[in-house]
């Protein structure tokens, strides 16, 4: 049975790159023009997801387009208003502009025990790489429904999980543009064993008692993003989002507060 999965995946995953290169086929023959923006991103948040500790970061932040080819280190650091770009290498799939499908690759940096105190003695998640396919309906000009599902590629203890959200995009001006929505995450019982489970041995080495979590509902988030054209070539960034864990992942040792704000800024020179 594991033969026929991983057979079946392969062939998904054959059949959506092909797709992928004839995409960017045409859209080479449309818009072959290289676009982006380099910059600054600062965000503060938990620690890690279910922490009472705050972690603040600055890193350098860039994004490239080439047709339906896209690659940057953050998400929502883009130089179009109207895109949703995830981290990661990407493809434009669309079939329509107001039908949305992308295929991403992107590298999950996995969990170290430096992270916070309340991680010592757990070990390290894995570095991995996920594979992202997503999808979303322009309702109309304000709203937009969307899905995606993420999948550990290397089968490193990631698992996989899905996305939903509803979000809605407002133009406080011709510069400046809003986007807020909703979004729940529903992970699977491998997912959610490595970054909310202790196992036995985790068990003896901390105060931790051992805790299996089972796949289900893992969190619900409110968010809100601006984008502003201040100049020509530079962009305003700013981001606030409040995230909630349920189910199995609220309830887990590991987590210390179910509800974490997290905030971020950013400026970017597109060219």
């Amino acid at each position: 049975m594991t033969a026929v999965l991983r057979l079946g995946s392969g062939l998904f995953v054959l059949s959506v790159l092909a797709a992928a290169a004839q995409a960017q086929a045409q859209a080479q023959a449309q818009s072959p023009e290289w676009e982006g923006a380099i910059g600054l991103l600062a965000s503060s948040g938990p620690a890690y997801s279910g922490a009472d500790e705050r972690k603040t970061r600055v890193t350098p932040g860039f994004y490239l387009r080439y047709g339906r080819l896209s690659v940057t280190n953050a998400s929502g650091f883009i130089t179009r208003s109207s895109d949703e770009v995830a981290r990661g290498l990407g493809v434009d799939l669309s079939p329509h502009r107001d039908v949305k499908l992308s295929l991403g690759l992107r590298v999950d940096g996995g969990r170290s025990e430096a992270t916070s105190g309340a991680l010592a003695g757990l070990g390290k998640v894995r570095a991995t790489a996920r594979v992202r396919l997503a999808a979303r309906w322009n309702v109309d000009e304000h709203w937009r429904v969307g899905a995606a599902w993420n999948v550990d590629a290397l089968g490193r203890g990631g698992g996989y999980f899905g996305e939903a959200s509803l979000s809605h995009e407002q133009r406080f001006s011709a510069d400046t543009t809003w986007i807020a929505g909703i979004a729940a995450t529903l992970a699977g019982a491998r997912n959610m064993q490595t970054y909310f489970g202790i196992t036995p041995s985790q068990a003896a080495r901390t105060p931790y008692p051992v805790y299996q979590p089972s796949a289900g509902l893992r969190d619900a988030t409110l968010y809100a993003n601006l984008r502003s054209q201040i100049a020509p070539r530079w962009v305003l960034l700013a981001g606030i989002s409040a995230t909630h864990l349920l189910g199995p992942a609220a309830d887990s040792p590991l987590t210390f507060q179910r509800s974490g704000v997290a905030v971020n800024g950013g400026l970017a020179w597109s060219f």
